[in-house]
């Protein structure tokens, strides 16, 4: 366990790190130019996009600990802390969420001009509150839940090298008793948290995706939106998982808990979430073309009329999102070669940043009457600075924790692979 520790402690290398932070550099620097220059509303569209596509990802990460948690699953075990590291973004995600809320004139036609039906819903006060507390409630209970997971694993990593995790782990394990029943305690308590945090993160996120997405059209509205979204957020953080499993499946040590088994059921589970997303986007326009209601139809017209920039992508989309890891993910000789794994996930990430981008620019420019395809300096600059930011956070984070849930009882299950 003392070279499992020292070993597999994820650091950024420095080369790395000054890179990321010249990418969040050039975001921010954009993201100012953008509106000190007069083009706000584009500025604050390319921040959504980013800012539901990562703030998003981050969040359901998390959730990929918690479900492994409920189902009590053995095989994702060595996963676990890699997708609790997703919550070191959670911060600046937050933040993200919250700057949307003085961009508000610029992206929401409601703000200056609502409809009357919906106007005691749709006002920016109320929009402001029912975020903060939802979106806090949230972050609260997700960093509860990290904390009750990392505890017995500093413990134990104290008892093997009693220095490890600094004041870091003082702070956190202040007050810890006996490490057998903390441990029995904490693993009670984690269970009973889980449930409570997947029903809040669901009821969270749909409001949200009703909130930050579906409003920016406020004609239109859809009780599958939610649901649709959050497999989306799902969708990507399996597939990062994918990624970063595959590179730290290298490390020391990190094989006899990483398993190629494993690797191969972490893929399955992504290509079972692909078809999953695939299902609810078809449900999604089915329920539009089938009901034809003129309050509902415009979402789908819009983005599927011949003559405009948004039906090639959507089409370009159908392929990249569902047809490619349907087929690319099925074979199980791919699903255990995790370089070409990676490679797949990175091009389902780059296609669920463009379904995010198809969600929301077409129900803003739509308002001008001639839609425009906008991609350039904006959209770029301000991506890579929250790829810049996600990875710093995702490292500092993992810098400082066991990358295996050392004290986790299901862990020893998958030490020979079996």
């Amino acid at each position: 366990m003392k070279d499992i520790l020292e070993q597999s402690t994820l650091r950024l290398p420095s080369g790395w790190r000054i890179a990321l932070w010249v990418f969040v550099a050039l975001g921010a620097l954009m993201f100012i130019i953008g509106l000190v220059m007069g083009d706000a509303e584009r500025t604050w569209q390319a921040f959504l996009i980013n800012t539901m596509y990562w703030g998003g990802m981050a969040f359901t990460g998390v959730m990929l600990s918690v479900i492994w948690q409920i189902t009590d699953a053995k095989w994702g075990r060595p996963f676990k802390r890699i997708a609790e590291g997703f919550s070191g973004f959670l911060p600046v995600a937050l933040a993200a969420f919250a700057l949307i809320f003085f961009g508000a004139h610029s992206l929401y036609e409601w703000v200056e001009a609502p409809m009357p039906a919906k106007e005691g819903y749709l006002n920016l006060n109320f929009f402001i509150v029912r975020n903060v507390i939802g979106l806090g409630l949230l972050f609260l209970l997700t960093m509860r839940f990290i904390r009750t997971s990392l505890k017995p694993d500093f413990a134990l990593a104290q008892k093997v090298i009693p220095s490890w995790g600094g004041s870091f782990a003082q702070r956190l394990l202040k007050n810890y008793g006996d490490h057998d029943t903390e441990v029995h305690r904490l693993e009670q308590s984690s269970r009973r948290q889980a449930p409570v945090l997947a029903i809040v993160f669901t009821f969270v996120f749909t409001m949200v995706a009703f909130d930050y997405v579906m409003s920016l059209d406020q004609e239109w509205f859809s009780t599958l939106f939610g649901v649709h979204l959050i497999i989306g957020h799902l969708y990507t953080a399996l597939a990062m998982t994918l990624i970063l499993v595959a590179i730290i499946r290298q490390m020391p040590g990190m094989g006899e808990f990483m398993t190629i088994n494993r690797f191969h059921d972490l893929a399955k589970l992504t290509f079972a979430i692909s078809a999953l997303y695939a299902y609810m986007v078809f449900t999604q326009f089915l329920v539009i073309w089938y009901s034809n209601l003129p309050e509902e139809a415009p979402f789908l017209v819009t983005r599927a009329i011949a003559d405009t920039p948004w039906r090639p992508l959507f089409w370009i989309l159908v392929g990249v999102l569902f047809v490619f890891p349907f087929l690319t993910l099925m074979p199980r000789t791919v699903c255990r070669n995790p370089k070409i794994t990676s490679v797949i996930a990175g091009i389902m990430l780059v296609g669920q940043w463009w379904a995010h981008y198809l969600l929301i620019v077409p129900s803003i420019q739509d308002r001008h009457g001639e839609p425009h395809f906008y991609f350039g300096a904006h959209e770029v600059l301000i991506t890579m600075g929250f790829l810049g930011a996600f990875f710093l956070s995702f490292f500092w984070f993992m810098s400082r924790v066991p990358t295996l849930p050392i004290s986790d009882r299901h862990l020893i299950h998958s030490w020979h692979g079996h």
